[in-house]
């Protein structure tokens, strides 16, 4: 370490958050103001010293005299993010912290996106504070307790306390009573931590290969090496569940309800936070090193390898081929034809209807006067499902008609768009004027899906109804 260019700063200790140091200093130089005295040495003016990437460590590796490579390894969760990140875009976020361009790293790591930042709070142990005291004479803020989705001391097995971030203020972990953590969460921990302890740089389509031999193994891959989503889905929520009411573990929850965990094999080009990655692998390895010896054995064994079955993604729209389309044109039958070529005798049906081949079928209930009808509501933009009650027919039967003309699905879609504008437009033209002396805020907070909706597809109208702006209270003194 070089001759720090301040009288005194404290030396840091490993495993102690920048934002830690920054607040011993703070407390010890006797300093009155945080902000204006003691970040305003190391040009910290607007932003938050208590953020997950700061932007100051340039001026505070030349201030203390400690390099600014050490603090991001010892003193910083950049090494959280590496095991599933390329070496380049690792090294990216390695030399943006070092040189202070942090301003886009989370949206750059899919933090944002994923919902799943850092939060407003600190985290601490109440039995890591006694720890701390006893050892260096007072307490810091430990950086794996920082790391998000870790909510329990994997020493103490002890849940861990928050405090909430204040911009203006340095403070040190007080001592509270904590409370114990249950099995589940403690191995979620250990598993978290192991990951974190990993300065290694895996191989995305390597990690995916050992995902997709696990999930063979346990049942979740069909015969046709699909994903059995519904059984996976719900054996992930149980696991996740179990540990508690944490917001990481929430935002992971509702994640389930929509593209997790098939995003992970679908949109493998996308930075998944590893929250997403880790739940993943606590469902069906348990450890980190269970994880990592199948994934070291992959690249070991081509006969590994050679059981590997990739999973497939979104399927692509089904043509009709030349073999299937002179069959038909001769005569035979869909049964036959689809043997031949592998359609389903439903798909090779519409696909011939679509390119205007006869097929000669067998009476059905729905005769070409019904489908006529059921064209014209189709045309017309009404639900699928109450068309199928209007004719006593099942949904699957509309949507096959609906398969049959794919041109009905961009107008239907632009009818369902003018349909759910109206809609939002007429509650909210209604609400202002009842009620012509409310503000902004009060009408966005009583019509909160109408003024989102609004706001991301119709914004120019939105604004012509609202009320005049109210300027702010400073800017209205100045």
């Amino acid at each position: 370490m070089a001759i720090p260019h301040l009288s005194f700063f404290p030396a840091p200790v490993d495993g102690e958050t920048v934002y830690s140091w920054l607040s011993r200093y703070h407390i010890w130089s006797g300093h009155k103001s945080f902000r204006r005295h003691s970040l305003a040495a190391f040009d910290v003016n607007e932003g938050r010293a208590a953020v997950e990437f700061p932007g100051f460590l340039i001026s505070l590796s030349v201030l203390s005299g400690v390099k600014d490579s050490w603090i991001v390894d010892h003193m910083t969760d950049c090494h959280y993010y590496q095991p599933f990140l390329t070496p380049e875009h690792y090294q990216h976020l390695f030399e943006s912290i070092t040189q202070g361009d942090t301003a886009a790293l989370q949206s750059q790591l899919g933090l944002v996106a994923n919902r799943l930042t850092s939060g407003k709070e600190l985290w601490s142990c109440a039995l890591c504070i006694e720890a701390d005291i006893n050892k260096y004479g007072f307490p810091i803020w430990h950086v794996d307790h920082q790391i998000v989705g870790v909510v329990s001391c994997p020493i103490h097995h002890q849940l861990l306390l928050p405090s909430t971030k204040v911009k203006s203020r340095a403070f040190l972990p007080e001592n509270k009573r904590g409370m114990e953590s249950c099995l589940s969460i403690d191995r979620y921990t250990q598993l978290a931590l192991d990951e974190f302890d990993c300065h290694e740089c895996l191989t995305m389509a390597k990690i995916i290969c050992v995902y997709q031999y696990r999930l063979k193994e346990m049942g979740f891959l069909t015969e046709n090496s699909q994903l059995r989503l519904k059984s996976l889905k719900s054996f992930i929520r149980f696991k996740v569940e179990k540990m508690g009411a944490f917001p990481g573990y929430q935002h992971i929850i509702e994640a389930i309800n929509h593209q997790y965990p098939e995003c992970l094999f679908y949109n493998t080009q996308a930075h998944h936070h590893p929250l997403k990655h880790l739940i993943l692998i606590d469902a069906l390895f348990s450890t980190w090193e269970q994880f990592l010896a199948l994934y070291h054995r992959i690249n070991e064994s081509a006969s590994v390898v050679s059981e590997i079955i990739h999973i497939h993604g979104p399927k692509q729209n089904i043509k009709l081929t030349e073999q299937a389309r002179s069959c038909l044109i001769a005569g035979d039958s869909l049964r036959s034809v689809s043997e031949k070529v592998c359609i389903s005798v439903a798909t090779l049906k519409i696909l011939a209807q679509q390119e205007g081949i006869y097929v000669d079928t067998r009476p059905q209930r729905i005769f070409p006067a019904i489908e006529r009808a059921i064209w014209r509501k189709l045309f017309v933009g009404m639900n699928c499902k109450t068309i199928a009650e209007i004719f006593e027919i099942s949904i699957g039967a509309v949507e096959q008609i609906l398969r049959k003309h794919q041109y009905l699905k961009p107008l239907r879609k632009k009818i369902s768009f003018i349909q759910i504008q109206n809609k939002h437009r007429e509650a909210l033209a209604m609400y202002c004027h009842t009620n012509p002396t409310y503000c902004r805020k009060k009408i966005r907070a009583s019509n909160q899906a109408a003024f989102i909706w609004l706001y991301r597809h119709d914004q120019e109208w939105l604004y012509d109804q609202l009320p005049i702006a109210k300027p702010y209270r400073r800017k209205a003194n100045k």
